[in-house]
């Protein structure tokens, strides 16, 4: 993203979103902590929580991507150590992204 105020926009936006979802996820990390193996299956069968639990984890990546961006461009003065530390950053977020969905997909329907 080259657009700076966009970017501050997108950064915004999910920390509001992390908000709620991350009251949420704490409450059932307290609840989940009390559960059986399965019920612990039927906490993530549930379309609810599953939806939920991929909202939290797809915005919490998006967010820290924006964030480490944002820390390689202020800080970083090379441009060629900060093309490829921005790359790496993409892709590990990507793939970070890619695995939490084939992870929740497979439990789902299973």
């Amino acid at each position: 993203m080259k657009n700076y105020t966009t970017k501050w926009i997108f950064q915004r936006v999910s920390a509001v979103i992390l908000i709620p979802l991350t009251f949420w996820f704490v409450y059932q990390c307290v609840l989940i902590s009390n559960y059986e193996y399965s019920e612990i299956r039927a906490f993530f069968f549930s379309k609810l929580n599953a939806s939920l639990y991929f909202i939290l984890i797809i915005t919490m990546l998006y967010h820290a991507k924006l964030g480490n961006e944002t820390i390689v461009e202020d800080y970083v003065t090379s441009h060629s150590i900060k093309k490829i530390t921005k790359s790496f950053i993409s892709a590990l977020i990507y793939l970070c992204m890619i695995i939490t969905t084939i992870s929740l997909v497979y439990i789902v329907s299973s």
